[in-house]
C-alpha cells in the first residue's frame, strides 16, 4: 500500500522509529489485521492510544498517534505522530484516492441513499463483467454505515488496482459536514437524492438541508457531472 514516510507526508505527520510498509489500515484491535497501519482514534468515551500494545500484539506494521501521546515515549512499534488522527486519517484517506484516476460517484440524500448507492454499483457491476472484469472486484461501493468522517477514509483506503470505478455514500448532521467529505472522496459524479425533512435539528429546515446535500458538488473534479 504504503510506507510510513509516504504516510507522514500525506498527513503532515512524523515517523518514528522506522519506515515499514502497511497494506491496510484499522482503527480496531480486535479485527486488525498483520501488517496494517493501526489509527489511534480519540472519541468522548474511547481512546485508541490504550490499545496501541495490543495493535502491536496483533501484528500491526506501525500506529498512528496524536503528537502528545508520541512526545517523549519510546516504542518498540513504529510510530506515525500527527496533530489529530481523526482528520489525518482524512487527509490519508485524501491522497490514497487521489493516486487512482477512476470514476467516482459520490451519493447523499435525506432518504434512500443506501438504495440509490447499492443500485448505481449493481449498474456498474453488470458493465464490468459485460467488459471482461470480475464484478466482484471491479466496484467499491461504500459498507454498512462507513459514511461519515471516519467510514468514508476507511473507505477510501480501500481502492486497489483492480477497481474500475467506486461509489461512496456521504452522511450528514450538521452543515459543512458533506464539504469535507466530498473534498476527500473527490467524485467525477456528485449526487443529490433528494433532501427531506431529515436533520432538522441540526439545520433549521428543509431549506437548509438542501443546501447543506449540496456540498457534494463542492468536491466535484473539473468536468465531472452533477446529478438532482
Amino acid at each position: 500500500m504504503m510506507s510510513l514516510m509516504e504516510a507522514a507526508l500525506a498527513t503532515g505527520g512524523t515517523a518514528l522509529y522506522g519506515n515499514p510498509r502497511f497494506e491496510g489500515v484499522s482503527t480496531d484491535t480486535r479485527t486488525i489485521a498483520s501488517g496494517e497501519l493501526f489509527i489511534a482514534l480519540k472519541g468522548e468515551n474511547f481512546d485508541g492510544h490504550e490499545f496501541v500494545e495490543a495493535a502491536a500484539g496483533r501484528g500491526a506494521a506501525a500506529a498512528m498517534v496524536d503528537q502528545d501521546w508520541a512526545a517523549g515515549r519510546s516504542s518498540g512499534l513504529p510510530l506515525l505522530a500527527v496533530a489529530d488522527t481523526r482528520l489525518a486519517l482524512g487527509y490519508l484517506g485524501a491522497s490514497w484516492r487521489a493516486r487512482f484516476d477512476i470514476p467516482l460517484v459520490g451519493v447523499t440524500g435525506s432518504n434512500g441513499k443506501t438504495t440509490v448507492k447499492e443500485m448505481i454499483a449493481a449498474i456498474l457491476r453488470a458493465q464490468a463483467q459485460a467488459d471482461g472484469y470480475d464484478p466482484a472486484l471491479a466496484v467499491l461501493a461504500t459498507a454498512g454505515n462507513l459514511n461519515n468522517d471516519i467510514g468514508l477514509p476507511l473507505m477510501l483506503l480501500r481502492l486497489h488496482g483492480s477497481h474500475r470505478a467506486a461509489v461512496i455514500e456521504m452522511g450528514m448532521n450538521h452543515p459543512g459536514e458533506i464539504a469535507y467529505l466530498t473534498r476527500l472522496a473527490q467524485p467525477t459524479v456528485a449526487l443529490v437524492n433528494n433532501a427531506q425533512r431529515a436533520h432538522l435539528a441540526g439545520l433549521g429546515g428543509v431549506a437548509e438541508v438542501a443546501r447543506a446535500k449540496g456540498e457534494i458538488f463542492d468536491g466535484l473534479r473539473e468536468g465531472g457531472t452533477a446529478v438532482i
